[in-house]
């Protein structure tokens, strides 16, 4: 199976700083859900930096798509969308134009799975971004990423300002789009019930490092259903 992703001896460093990552190993092959847990300020925004070439590694290599994701020649960017809670789109804008502005950068884009999240997430075109609340701005945002067809899906933290049915027919879909284009997808939050039987593996960052674990080993991570 082909890798997504390969990172190998990754650390990164603040310039002049202190190190925030050190010593992260991690394939991804095509096709899998992985989760991307820890603690408030343990590093996972600054991982999905470097996977996206926003930030470059101290040391180490990272490979996205077959290629360096810090370089100024990358081609498979269309294949990449990123998801995220701090992502805003320009209030005077209707959704059907944002949509439209957005496929652009993606040739394999689909109008019909634009169409068919449009319906599902309950959304009116015409409707003006500025008009919507932050809960269904998220639902715009990941309208227009999973049309595109990704082979890659990047997502960090957007499932908090989600409500639960709307993070339900977020994570089916989701899984849609796994199953049918065969996406990788990477899923940073703070919600470590959002993984549980969705993630093929947990990568979970402490103390710098990052430690891979079956979805099931979560649940003794974060106490979920254990009585103190």
């Amino acid at each position: 199976m082909s890798k997504i992703i390969s990172i190998n001896n990754l650390s990164y460093a603040v310039p002049y700083g202190q190190t925030i990552l050190k010593d992260i190993n991690l394939d991804i092959p095509a096709g899998e859900f992985l989760g991307l847990l820890g603690h408030n300020g343990s590093g996972k925004t600054t991982l999905l930096d470097v996977i996206m070439g926003n930030k470059k590694a101290s040391i180490g290599s990272v490979s996205v798509l077959n290629e360096d994701p810090h370089s100024s020649r990358r081609l498979n960017k269309q294949h990449i969308v990123y998801l995220s809670q701090d992502v805003s789109i320009k209030g005077d804008i209707s959704i059907g134009d944002f949509l439209k502005f957005h496929s652009a950068f993606y040739p394999d884009y689909s109008k019909e799975d634009e169409k068919h999240l449009v319906n599902v997430f309950e959304l009116h075109k015409d409707l003006k971004v500025g008009a919507l609340s932050t809960g269904q701005q998220k639902k715009v945002q990941i309208i227009a990423g999973l049309s595109a067809k990704p082979k890659l899906v990047i997502i960090d933290e957007i499932t908090a300002v989600l409500d639960p049915e709307t993070r339900d027919i977020f994570f089916k879909e989701l899984q849609s789009v796994k199953e049918r284009y065969a996406s990788s997808i990477i899923l940073a939050t703070n919600i470590a019930e959002d993984l549980i039987d969705r993630a093929d593996r947990i990568l979970f960052i402490e103390h710098k490092r990052g430690m891979l674990h079956r979805p099931e080993d979560i649940m003794k991570l974060f106490n979920i259903g254990l009585v103190a």
